[in-house]
């Protein structure tokens, strides 16, 4: 309604969007490693055992002018590659994972 009605989102409202963005890629990140260890699937690809390890310490800064860290992106890209991801999947049924995580 705010697009339609009131010329859409300030500035500000969208570096405060691009915030939650960044959290919930994170936080679905979180989740898929959790499934991984949960189901005893481990990376197929050895690099992403160190990217599990680095997505699952990053924490978002809160101030909402400062970029995404490009290695979360390169980490977040390589794990939804690893070949063991389709076998994760198949337990999505017991596990959170947010409907737009892929």
């Amino acid at each position: 309604m705010k697009i339609i009605h009131q010329g859409g989102y300030g500035m500000d409202e969208l570096r405060m969007y691009r915030l939650t963005i960044f959290k919930n890629l994170i936080d679905c990140a979180k989740a898929l490693i959790a499934a991984m260890r949960q189901f005893d699937v481990p990376p197929e690809l050895q690099a992403n055992v160190g990217n599990c390890e680095f997505l699952l310490e990053y924490t978002i800064d809160p101030d909402p002018n400062s970029p995404l860290d490009p290695a979360v992106a390169d980490a977040v890209r390589a794990l939804w590659k690893d070949p063991c991801i389709p076998r994760v999947m198949d337990h999505q049924h017991e596990f959170y994972l947010m409907d737009s995580a892929p």
